[in-house]
C-alpha cells in the first residue's frame, strides 16, 4: 500500500508532508498553544500516545508514529544521538562515510556522489532528506529505496534502543534523529561499504555529526536560511556548516562566496584538514543541450574533465563539480565520474516532469535566485507561467522579488503547501501583484492548482517552484 505521508520539520532545509487517507489527521503534534514551544508534545490528548508509539508494529503504524514526532527540539543535542548510537552498537562505524552539508545543493551533490561510487562498484548507501512522497526515499542502497519490511525492522531495532535511552533519563529523538539512527542500522545490516550522508539543518550540532570518522566532507553553497537557528550572517551560518570538518579529513567546498569560503578555509587550517575550494572559474559551461549541460571542470596541474550534467539548471554545474572533485580526491576513476554524473537522477531539481513543465524545490532566496535566472533565460524567447507556494518561515517577500525580477508571467497560480507551516496564499498573491504581475490567481489546493496550471500553460513553459512541499504534492498528484 502506498502511504501518503505527513512529515514534520526534519531539521532539514525543507520537509514534505502528504495527507493520505490512511494518515490523515495522524499527526499527534498539533501545535496547540500548550505544545507549540514544548520540546516534545505531551500535553494535548492527541499527544499522550507518543510514548507508546515506539511499540508500533506494522509499516503503516511505524510511519504514522514517526511523522507524529516533534518537529524539532531545542534541548536535544548530539549527545543524545551519540548515546542512542551507542545503544545500537555504533552501526555508523561499519562503513565509510562522505559527509555533506550546505544551504543549497547538498541533496543533488549527494546524489551525484552516490552514483559515482556505485559506478565504481562500491556498495553505496545514500541518506538524505526530505522525502517527496514516501519516507523510504531517505534511505537508499545502490539506488534502491529501503523496502517497507526492512524499514519496519530497523524501526523496531531503534525503538528498543530508544526505550533503553529513555529509561536512562534520555530524551525522545526527533523525527530526523530517529530516521538517522534507523538509516545507520539499515546500512550496517545491508553491509554498505560507503554511505553518502546529508546533514539536516546546520552541521555542528546536527545529528549526523555524531559520525566520528569520515573519508571526506563536502560543503555546498551557503546562503541565508534558518537564520533563527544558525545565525543571521553568511559567516555565522558557514561556521555552523564548517562544524562537520574533522581533523586531517579533506574538505571540498564551494568557494563562490568569499565570506563563507574564508570561514571554511580557516576551520580547515585549525583542524589540519586539506581545504579544496571550487572557484567559479573552474567550472565552465561549454554547451547547453535539451535538458542537459556540457561543462568543463578545471583541475590542478591544468587538467580538465568534461562533464555532461543531466539537468537544465545552471546551478547543478557547481554541485556536479563538487562531487567530481571529492570523488577524484578519494581515488575514483575519471571515466566513472563522467559516466555516473551523466546518469544521475534527482527529482524536484529543475525536473522536466512533462514537456515544458519544470519542477524545482528551491525554497530560500539564494535558491530562488538561481532558478529565477533559468526562468529569465527561457522567458527571453517563450511565454512562461508560474505555479508557486512558499512556507511561512521563509523570506517570501525576497523570494517574490527574485521571481518577478525581469519577468512578466502569462499567469501565476498561488497555492498553499507545507502542512504545519502554510503561508496564506492570498497574502502571497498580493505580494506578486505588488511586484507588478497582472494575472495572479489563488487556488488553495495544490493538486487542483497543478492540474489547472498544466492546462493553462499549453504551448508555453510552466515553472513550479517555491517549496519542496509543493514538489512532493505534484509528484503525488502524478501517481
Amino acid at each position: 500500500m502506498l502511504l501518503k505521508e505527513q512529515a514534520g520539520y526534519q531539521e532539514q532545509e525543507n520537509c514534505q508532508g502528504r495527507e493520505a487517507d490512511s494518515c490523515k489527521e495522524a499527526d499527534s503534534y498539533r501545535e496547540a498553544d500548550s505544545c507549540k514551544e514544548a520540546d516534545s508534545c505531551r500535553e494535548a490528548d492527541s499527544c499522550k500516545e507518543a510514548d507508546s508509539g515506539w511499540e508500533a508494529d506494522s509499516y503503516e503504524e511505524v510511519v504514522r508514529f514517526l511523522l507524529s514526532l516533534p518537529l524539532f527540539t531545542r534541548k536535544n543535542d548530539p549527545a543524545n544521538t551519540t548515546r542512542l548510537l551507542e545503544l545500537l552498537g555504533h552501526p555508523e562505524e561499519s562503513f565509510h562515510v562522505i559527509h555533506v552539508a550546505g544551504t543549497n545543493g547538498k541533496g543533488s551533490t549527494c546524489a551525484f556522489l552516490a552514483r559515482i561510487f556505485q559506478e565504481e562498484g562500491r556498495r553505496t548507501g545514500l541518506f538524505t532528506s526530505p522525502h517527496l512522497v514516501r519516507i523510504n526515499e531517505r534511505m537508499q542502497l545502490n539506488g534502491e529505496q529501503i523496502p517497507d519490511e526492512e524499514f519496519r525492522n530497523v524501526f523496531a531495532r531503534t525503538a528498543r534502543a530508544v526505550r533503553r535511552l529513555k529509561g536512562e533519563g534520555g530524551q525522545d529523538p526527533t523525527l530526523f534523529e530517529s530516521l538517522f539512527a534507523m538509516g545507520m542500522c539499515w546500512f550496517q545490516e545491508r553491509q554498505a561499504d560507503l554511505v553518502i550522508c546529508e546533514t539536516g539543518m546546520g552541521g555542528r550540532l546536527d545529528a549526523t555529526n555524531t559520525i566520528v570518522k569520515a573519508d571526506a566532507e563536502v560543503i555546498t553553497s551557503i546562503g541565508l536560511d534558518h537564520t533563527k537557528y544558525l545565525g543571521d550572517t553568511v559567516e555565522l551560518i558557514a561556521s555552523e556548516k564548517a562544524g562537520i570538518i574533522r581533523p586531517e579529513v579533506p574538505c571540498v567546498y564551494s568557494a563562490k562566496d568569499p565570506a563563507s569560503a574564508r570561514v571554511i578555509r580557516e576551520q580547515c587550517e585549525r583542524k589540519g584538514a586539506e581545504a579544496i575550494g571550487l572557484m567559479p572559474e573552474q567550472a565552465k559551461i561549454l554547451e547547453r543541450r535539451a535538458g542537459s549541460i556540457l561543462a568543463r571542470l578545471t583541475l590542478p596541474a591544468a587538467q580538465t574533465l568534461d562533464l555532461t550534467i543531466p539537468f537544465a539548471a545552471e546551478y547543478q554545474v557547481e554541485n556536479a563539480c563538487l562531487a567530481a572533485i571529492c570523488a577524484l580526491r578519494l581515488g575514483a576513476r575519471r571515466e566513472s565520474v563522467q559516466t555516473a554524473i551523466a546518469r544521475t537522477k534527482w527529482p524536484g531539481r529543475m525536473e522536466e516532469i512533462h514537456k515544458d513543465v519544470f519542477l524545482d524545490g528551491a525554497h530560500n532566496p539564494d535558491g530562488i535566485r538561481e532558478i529565477a535566472r533559468e526562468i529569465r533565460r527561457v522567458a527571453a524567447h517563450r511565454q512562461v507561467h508560474l505555479l508557486t507556494a512558499i512556507v511561512a518561515d521563509k523570506d517570501h517577500k525576497e523570494m517574490v522579488r527574485e521571481l518577478c525580477r525581469g519577468v512578466t508571467y502569462g499567469s501565476i497560480i498561488v497555492t498553499t503547501t507545507g502542512w504545519r507551516r502554510k503561508l496564506d496564499a492570498a497574502l502571497l498573491a498580493e505580494e506578486f501583484r505588488a511586484a507588478g504581475q497582472q494575472s495572479v490567481t489563488v487556488e488553495p489546493d495544490a493538486g487542483t492548482a497543478y492540474r489547472r496550471a498544466v492546462r493553462e500553460q499549453a504551448g508555453s513553459v510552466l515553472f513550479c517552484v517555491g517549496s519542496l512541499y509543493l514538489i512532493g504534492d505534484i509528484h503525488y498528484a502524478e501517481l
